[in-house]
C-alpha cells in the first residue's frame, strides 16, 4: 500500500486548520441570496458548514450553521490550536463565542417569527423553498433543540428542510465535554449550562425516530444517531439511560454482515458509513461500540467490500475510497472526504490501541488516497468523483477540514504507540 508524504501531511494539516478557522466566526462575510431578498452576516461563535457562496449552481449552498457539523468542527478545535499555534487566542475566544451563540439559538424562551420574513421579498417561483409560516410560529421551548440548522446570524432556518434531527445536541454535548477536557481554560458556567441543556433534551428524545445524519426522510432510528446519543449520555454518567439506548441499538444488529444496519428499520444488509463515524466519535476501547468490537469491524469490512465494487476509482485500489451508502445519489453518489478520512482515523486508532501493523498500513493507504485526489494543500471538498477523483459537491467543507485534522492527529498517536 502507498504511504502519504509527511511533508504533504504537515502542509495539509496547517491548511485544514486555516480552512476550519475560515468557517468559524466569519463576521467578515456577507451572504446575499438575491432570489429571496435575504442578507446574512455570520455572528461570532457560528460555524459555517462552508464559507463558499454558492446557490446549487451546481455547488450546494452550505452557508448555514448546522448543529451536527458545528459540533464536529468544535471537537477538532484543540487540534487546530496545535496545527496553527499563532491562532491559539482566536480559538480560545471562539470556544466561548460558540457556547454563547449555541445558548442563544437554543434559548427556550425564544419565539419564532409569526410569518416567514422572506415571504414579501422572494421572487415568484421560489416560494416553494420557503419554510411555512405556521412551522416558524410554532418554534419555542425545546423545539429549538430539534432544529438541524440555523442561519449563521442566529436566525431560524427560513427554508424548507427535514426535521426533527436529534444527533446535533448529542454531538454538541460530547464534543464540548471533550474540548473542556483538552482545553481546561475554556471551562465556564456557560459551557456547563449548554451541556446540561443538551443532555436534558437528549434524555427526553433519545431513541425516538428522527431524520438521520444525511437528512433524508422518513424519520427512523438511525444507528449513527443512537450511538452518538449513547456516547453523550455515557460520558455524562447517565448510565441507566445509556444502557437503555445500548439495548435499543441491539435491534440494529445485521444478520447479513455481522455488523450494524444503518437503522433499526433498515432491511438486512443495509450499511452506512455514518455508523462507523459514530463509533469513531465515541472512541471506546471496550464494550459493544468499541473501535475493535466484532460488530464495528464487521461494519467496516462490509462497507469496504461494498465501495470496492461500487466505484470505478477503486479498481485495483486497496484500501478503497469510501462513500456514504450503496444507493446514495446525492451529486451522483461519490466517495466523501469525511468518510474516507474517518476510515483512516479509525484504523490509526486501532493501530494505536493494538499495535496492529496491518491496520496502520490500511490507514496510510487511505491518507495516501486523499493525497492523490488533493495533492495541493488547501481547503478540502466534500466529495471526489467516483470515476476521476475530481473534487465535487461543496468545494470547501469545514467537516472535511476537521476530519483531516483528526486523522493526522490519530496518525501521530499511532506512530508514537507503535514505536514503544
Amino acid at each position: 500500500m502507498a504511504a502519504p508524504d509527511p511533508g504533504w501531511i504537515a502542509a495539509q494539516r496547517l491548511a485544514s486548520a486555516r480552512a476550519m478557522r475560515g468557517a468559524c466566526s466569519a463576521t467578515h462575510l456577507v451572504r446575499r441570496r438575491e432570489g429571496f431578498g435575504w442578507q446574512v452576516r455570520p455572528a461570532r461563535g457560528s460555524v459555517l458548514a462552508s464559507p463558499r457562496m454558492a446557490s446549487w449552481d451546481p455547488e450546494p449552498d452550505y452557508f448555514h450553521h448546522w448543529i451536527r457539523d458545528s459540533a464536529i468542527v468544535l471537537r477538532a478545535v484543540p487540534l487546530a490550536m496545535v496545527a496553527d499555534p499563532g491562532a491559539h487566542a482566536f480559538w480560545l475566544g471562539f470556544i466561548a463565542d460558540f457556547v454563547s451563540f449555541s445558548l442563544a439559538i437554543s434559548d427556550p424562551d425564544r419565539r419564532g417569527p409569526p410569518m416567514n420574513p422572506l415571504r414579501a421579498t422572494t421572487r415568484p417561483g421560489l416560494e416553494k423553498f420557503l419554510r411555512p409560516d405556521a412551522e416558524l410560529a410554532a418554534l419555542s421551548g425545546a423545539a429549538w433543540l430539534e432544529e438541524p440548522r440555523f442561519g449563521p446570524d442566529g436566525s431560524p432556518d427560513l427554508e424548507q428542510w427535514s426535521r426533527p434531527q436529534d444527533d446535533g445536541p448529542a454531538l454538541r454535548a460530547s464534543s464540548l465535554m471533550a474540548v473542556l477536557d483538552a482545553v481546561p481554560q475554556a471551562d465556564s458556567a456557560a459551557a456547563r449550562a449548554l451541556i446540561a441543556r443538551d443532555l436534558a433534551h437528549l434524555a427526553r428524545v433519545a431513541g425516538r425516530p428522527c431524520i438521520g445524519p444525511w437528512e433524508e426522510a422518513p424519520p427512523r432510528r438511525s444507528t449513527f444517531t443512537l450511538i452518538v446519543q449513547w456516547d453523550a449520555l455515557e460520558r455524562a454518567g447517565q448510565s441507566a439511560e445509556a444502557a437503555r439506548l445500548a439495548a435499543l441499538i441491539d435491534q440494529a444488529a445485521d444478520p447479513v454482515s455481522g455488523g450494524w444496519r444503518d437503522s433499526i428499520e433498515a432491511a438486512p444488509g443495509s450499511l452506512d458509513a455514518a455508523t462507523c463515524l459514530a463509533i469513531l466519535h465515541a472512541r471506546r476501547s471496550a464494550g459493544p461500540f468499541a473501535l475493535t468490537a466484532p460488530r464495528s469491524r464487521a461494519t467496516v469490512a462490509g462497507l469496504e467490500a461494498l465501495f470496492a465494487q461500487l466505484y470505478p476509482i477503486n479498481r485495483g485500489r486497496n484500501p478503497p475510497a469510501i462513500g456514504r451508502f450503496a444507493r446514495d445519489v446525492y451529486f451522483d453518489g461519490n466517495p466523501w472526504y469525511p468518510t474516507t478520512l474517518g476510515f483512516a482515523e479509525l484504523h490509526y486508532r486501532i493501530a494505536a490501541l493494538t499495535g496492529d501493523a496491518e491496520a496502520f498500513a490500511k490507514a496510510e493507504g487511505w491518507l495516501a488516497l486523499i493525497q492523490s485526489v488533493a495533492p495541493i494543500p488547501g481547503p478540502l471538498p466534500e466529495q471526489f468523483d467516483r470515476r476521476t477523483g475530481a473534487p465535487t459537491g461543496c468545494l470547501d467543507l469545514a467537516w472535511s477540514a476537521a476530519a483531516f485534522l483528526e486523522a493526522a492527529a490519530a496518525r501521530e498517536t499511532a506512530l508514537q504507540a507503535m514505536a514503544r
